[in-house]
Formats: structure tokens, C-alpha cells, sequence
């Protein structure tokens, strides 16, 4: 007690010159109307960033939950798509007593490696066989198609890149033609070929490439991108096409794994009829 008396003490005068101070600030700020504007801006404006830094802090720190929030509100719109339904009729004449089964369904995932330069790439995805992820599961980004998941573990998977030219996509071209490959030059990154699609057929630049549901590894009009550049082959008989990626293949980040649940029944129906010839 006795130190804080000798320093206000000590101090007087510096304590006397701030009360001082302190009250003709009020009495200018009270009883002047153009500082007082001036201090209730600036003080409007102190409050505002700092409000402001807050808000951004607390959204940062939200962020993870948010994305959780979006992930599972992109699942459910998805998964409300009519083509991720297969109708399977109830009787052969009453047509009308047709039911909707679930063909397809998603599970999100994200990336932890990624790899564009080489002629065969891939990525790296944080969901295994524990979350029910198998082999020959397509792969899209909340843009368009990515890849095909071609390897998996308990925790992780593997997926072929898009940009892989071992990768083969049959397209729909302008919601009409369903012919041709879908391939990979292994030149530019932000673009993929597509081959042996007749030139009896019109092809434009600017239409739009989406996939099938052959192979059942996607559900169809899942984009792939739109033609940047058609031109005929020198026999004639066939487009030389270069399509524009929708997905960014070199920022993957969030991404869906496609779930078939009719891929065993196709799988085994077809195996001796496919894969045996």
C-alpha cells in the first residue's frame, strides 16, 4: 500500500496532466458538433475493423465445419438427380408401377497427393475400403470428372488422373452423340482428346462433353469439359477433337468417389460376354 501511494506521488503530475487532458477532450468532443462527428466516425471505424477481424478469426476457425456442411449438402442434391436412379418396373404392362432404386451415391473425399507432369498420373485420396471405396470407382470434383479409383487400402485410395493416358472415357457430345474415347495426350494439362468419332456426325466447338453411364463408373452428364478445337482427320473420315477440362486437375482438392450399387451385378452379368472375348 505504502509503494502505490509513493507512486502516485511520484506521479501526480503525470496523473493530473491525463484527467486534464481527458476532460477538455470531452468538453471539445460534448460540446462541438463537428469533432464530435469526427470521433464517432473513428470510432465507427475502429469498431467496424475490429468487428471485422473477429468475424474473419471466428470464420477461419468455422471453416472445417462449413465445408463438412457443403460436402453433405452437394451429396444430397446429387444424389436427388434422376440419373442416379435406375427404374425397375413392378410388372411387364402396368408401366405406371415403376420403382426408383438408388444406382448410385458419393463419398466425399479429399486429396493429399497429386501429380500432373507425367505421361501417367495420379492422385492420392484420404478414403479407403473402411469407407466403403473399391476399385473402378469413377472420381469427380464439384466441376466434372477427375479419375477412377484403381487401387485402395483400409484408410486411403489411389485414383487414375484423368490426365493418365491409360485412361479411357466413352463421352456423349452435345447430349446426343455417344461415340468415340475419351483419351489423354499427355501434352497440356488442360486438355483431352477425344478419338474415332465419325465425321458423318456434327461437332461443334463449344459443345459440351459429358459422360455416359457406359462402364457404369459414372453416372451420365457428369461434365468432362467442352470442345476447344475440332477438326477433320486427313483421311476424312473421322474428328480430331480437343476438349477443354472442366476440372482443374492441377488445384484438386475436394472431391466425390462414385458408389455403383449395381457394379457387382454388371460386373458379374457381363464378365463372360465382355471381358471373355
Amino acid at each position: 500500500m505504502q509503494n502505490l501511494l509513493q507512486f502516485i506521488r511520484t506521479n501526480f503530475h503525470i496523473f493530473l496532466f491525463l484527467i486534464l487532458q481527458g476532460i477538455s477532450l470531452f468538453a471539445l468532443i460534448r460540446f462541438n458538433s463537428y469533432h464530435q462527428s469526427v470521433f464517432f466516425s473513428t470510432s465507427s471505424t475502429v469498431n467496424g475493423n475490429i468487428l471485422t477481424q473477429r468475424k474473419n478469426i471466428i470464420n477461419y476457425f468455422s471453416l472445417k465445419s462449413e465445408n463438412q456442411k457443403l460436402k453433405e449438402e452437394n451429396i444430397l442434391l446429387r444424389t436427388r438427380g434422376t440419373e442416379n436412379y435406375i427404374f425397375v418396373s413392378k410388372d411387364t404392362v402396368a408401366v405406371k408401377d415403376s420403382n426408383q432404386l438408388l444406382q448410385y451415391s458419393y463419398i466425399p473425399a479429399k486429396v493429399i497427393y497429386n501429380n500432373i507432369r507425367k505421361e501417367k498420373n495420379y492422385f492420392t485420396l484420404d478414403r479407403g475400403a473402411n469407407a466403403g471405396v473399391k476399385k473402378g470407382m469413377g472420381v469427380i470434383s464439384p466441376l466434372g470428372v477427375a479419375g477412377k479409383i484403381v487401387d485402395v487400402s483400409d484408410h486411403f485410395s489411389v485414383a487414375m488422373s484423368l490426365l493418365n493416358s491409360e485412361f479411357i472415357l466413352t463421352p456423349k457430345i452435345n447430349g446426343k452423340i455417344r461415340y468415340g474415347n475419351v483419351t489423354w495426350n499427355g501434352k497440356d494439362e488442360s486438355l483431352v482428346q477425344i478419338t474415332n468419332v465419325s465425321d458423318h456426325y456434327e461437332v461443334k466447338v463449344g459443345h459440351e462433353v459429358t459422360t455416359t453411364e457406359f462402364g457404369h463408373y459414372f453416372p451420365s452428364n457428369i461434365k468432362i469439359g467442352n470442345i476447344k478445337t475440332a477438326t477433320k482427320s486427313e483421311g476424312g473420315k473421322y474428328w480430331d477433337i480437343d476438349v477443354e477440362i472442366a476440372a482443374n486437375m492441377s488445384q484438386l482438392s475436394e472431391v466425390y468417389i462414385i458408389k455403383n450399387h449395381f457394379q457387382s451385378e454388371f460386373s458379374t452379368l457381363e464378365e463372360k460376354y465382355i471381358d471373355g472375348n
